[in-house]
């Protein structure tokens, strides 16, 4: 990190060092209220000096509060196409690792690749393929070499299925691919992806995850299915289509995320 990354860093830890928050939360396109927190104190990432590019979805901000006892915070995530680098969101992991986040629940809208899947399906993370080209640790010194073995926790991801199990939630668990973005999956890549042993792609994710295991945070991602696996015949993707498949799934994410958070907590 260079000493105008640390100074920015440090600049925003200050404004926020009253909160302690131990469970970060990120809610991705779409996903809504999958979390209500007691006490909200919100602050928008432009108020705290972050430059970016408006993404509908994503209000760019966050949360502050208490939830079951707990000091949470709920974030929105930065993207590598913005950009065409990861600064801003290595800069948002290593604020909210200074601020004592432990634990990461992230939710991410995602594309089927896996034929098994339908619209409204939901997928727990337990590994990903890095298709993006691109490593948010490069450059980063001093040079480390992050394992990422257990990378989506794997007692976090025993809690959840346990919990959706007990509620009756259908939770499917695979292998999520991140691609470079911004343009969704032709046709030809999703069945190279699925060849590759993907289950899901997205624009997202693989990189948080990276991030959060840099700054030793445990990570659980749940992936909404917002649309089948295209083939040629498919129609024409949306990002509205996306976020409203999204809204519609966050009922389940919430009652899993409800029903699991103490044991998530006593494991963080």
């Amino acid at each position: 990190m260079n000493k105008k990354e640390e100074s920015f860093v440090n600049k925003v830890v200050s404004k926020l060092k009253k909160h302690k928050p131990l469970i970060a939360v990120f809610q991705g396109s779409g996903f809504e209220n999958i979390i209500t927190l007691e006490n909200p104190s919100v602050y928008t990432y432009k108020s705290l000096g972050f430059k970016y590019h408006e993404i509908k979805g994503h209000e760019r901000q966050f949360v502050f509060g208490t939830y079951k006892g707990v000091e949470v915070v709920v974030a929105s995530r930065f993207h590598y196409y913005e950009f065409g680098n990861c600064d801003l969101l290595y800069n948002l992991f290593n604020i909210l690792a200074k601020l004592g986040v432990k634990t990461v629940i992230a939710t991410t809208a995602v594309g089927g690749i896996n034929t098994k899947f339908d619209k409204g399906d939901i997928m727990l993370l337990k590994s990903h393929i890095n298709y993006a080209g691109y490593n948010p640790l490069i450059g980063r010194t001093p040079i480390e070499f992050v394992d990422l073995t257990n990378a989506y926790d794997k007692k976090l991801r025993d809690i959840a299925k346990a919990s959706a199990k007990k509620l009756e939630i259908e939770l499917f668990e695979g292998v999520h691919l991140q691609a470079c973005g911004p343009t969704y999956e032709t046709p030809a890549e999703v069945v190279a992806y699925r060849k590759m042993g993907a289950d899901t792609v997205s624009m997202s994710t693989a990189f948080d995850n990276i991030c959060a295991r840099k700054f030793n945070m445990k990570f659980v991602c749940f992936a909404g299915i917002s649309n089948k696996a295209v083939t040629i015949d498919s129609e024409e993707l949306s990002h509205e289509e996306v976020v409203e498949a999204c809204r519609n799934m966050s009922v389940k994410v919430k009652k899993i995320i409800e029903h699991s958070f103490a044991k998530i907590v006593k494991n963080s």
